[in-house]
């Protein structure tokens, strides 16, 4: 069973997700927070698979979160759920650690399907952003790591 820390500043998104992910025997809600500094809390504490968050939150944003919690438990994966439909911001949530971006807009197959691949160790991006751009980036990324 793959374990979920929520995270959204928005309580009804929050929810949603956790009734979303309740209905699939493979995922577990791990907790929930409400901010950044709240998720590397919890992500220290409860030790989830994957952090499911949100880039723009109140005290510290998802992007700020991201590299605190890949510095403290680098095993941990990051999913990014976001209405940034840029993909400027892909490039920098990718290159702040996380293995994924999902978008708000996205359906709740595709929460389920971007939750799959990042579990697998894979790298997701909305299908909503240009393909080609989206691998050019993740290429350019990789030789410069």
């Amino acid at each position: 069973m793959t374990r979920v820390l929520v995270v959204d500043d928005h309580t009804v998104i929050r929810r949603g997700i956790q009734s979303i992910l309740r209905a699939w025997p493979e995922w577990e809600i791990a907790g929930e927070a409400a901010d950044g500094e709240e998720a590397i809390q919890l992500t220290t504490n409860v030790r989830p698979d994957i952090v499911l968050m949100d880039i723009s939150m109140p005290r510290m944003g998802g992007l700020e979160a991201t590299r605190a919690i890949r510095k403290v438990c680098p095993e941990v994966k990051i999913l990014l759920l976001t209405l940034h439909d840029s993909l400027e911001w892909v490039e920098i949530a990718l290159q702040a650690g996380a293995r994924g971006y999902l978008l708000k807009s996205d359906t709740e197959g595709e929460l389920v399907r971007a939750l799959n691949v990042v579990a697998g160790n894979g790298i997701y991006v909305s299908p909503s952003l240009d393909a080609d751009r989206v691998k050019k980036i993740i290429v350019d990324m990789g030789s410069t790591a």
